[in-house]
């Protein structure tokens, strides 16, 4: 029975001085996008799977009328022309309590030095600016320390701006790596009400793949991209007919009434 925190290993797994992106659910679901983009651009392997009793008391129900345990799990992007490989870390969910969120964050980074014998943390998260975005998101950037951010300075990762605290796994890896004496970024896509912000994850990954030299197709993401703007105008056209006192319905699935939505004031 799993009645603690447990990683659960791939054997015969050999690593080039791996990288690790994390992207969880989270705030607009930027790091999700994400990692789950650079898994499907690539291809990858599953090498690992983190279980815990502080995920949420369910289980997920798959397409064939079979279920699995909630999970967080590890896979390995070899790209040819690096000398580095890329450890993706995603997953279904962050841990639900303050104890579980320290938990199982402290133990990915342990798991990452010392049983992966990796150095560098990228976490991904969206940065809530609770308005609409006005032109191309902005991606913010918080290092463990000033070397990681020179390392930065000829992208467009903004540093010093972004303000509040960073919630979950996006921050706590990063703390805990620093801890570690391992080296990590926090880039966080600027986005405000949505659920699932492509902008967002769209801007990350093109940081991504300045910096680590990865030519990386987004026309999965353009067409999401373009969907929820299709989807947000007409929202815009039926709240002003509303607003004109005509009852109309709102036809539009996965976005709430304007008057429902909540702006989040956290980060993660």
């Amino acid at each position: 029975m799993i009645n603690k925190t447990v990683i659960k290993r791939k054997k015969g797994i050999k690593l080039r001085d791996p990288i690790l992106i994390v992207g969880l659910p989270g705030i607009g679901n930027v790091g999700k996008l994400v990692a789950e983009h650079l898994k499907r651009e690539f291809g990858s392997e599953r090498i690992a799977t983190m279980y815990s009793p502080h995920f949420p008391h369910n289980v997920i129900m798959l397409k064939n009328g079979g279920i699995r345990l909630i999970s967080n799990r590890f896979y390995l992007i070899k790209t040819k022309k690096r000398q580095n490989d890329i450890v993706l870390l995603t997953g279904d969910v962050q841990a639900i309590t303050p104890e579980g969120q320290y938990e199982t964050n402290s133990m990915i980074v342990d798991f990452f030095k010392n049983g992966l014998g990796g150095k560098f943390i990228y976490t991904i998260g969206g940065y809530s600016i609770g308005e609409p975005v006005v032109g191309n998101p902005r991606v913010f950037g918080n290092a463990t320390d000033k070397s990681v951010k020179s390392q930065f300075k000829n992208t467009d990762v903004i540093f010093g701006k972004s303000k509040g605290a960073i919630w979950g796994s996006a921050g706590l890896i990063i703390a805990f790596a620093k801890m570690q004496k391992i080296e990590g970024i926090c880039l966080m896509g600027e986005t405000n009400f949505l659920d699932v912000d492509a902008g967002a994850a769209k801007a990350v990954i093109m940081q991504l793949a300045k910096k680590l030299n990865l030519k990386i197709d987004t026309t999965k993401l353009d067409k999401i991209i373009k969907k929820t703007a299709t989807a947000l105008k007409e929202m815009e056209r039926q709240s002003n007919l509303i607003n004109l006192g005509q009852q109309v319905q709102i036809p539009v699935s996965g976005l709430p009434p304007s008057g429902e939505r909540e702006k989040p004031s956290y980060i993660r």
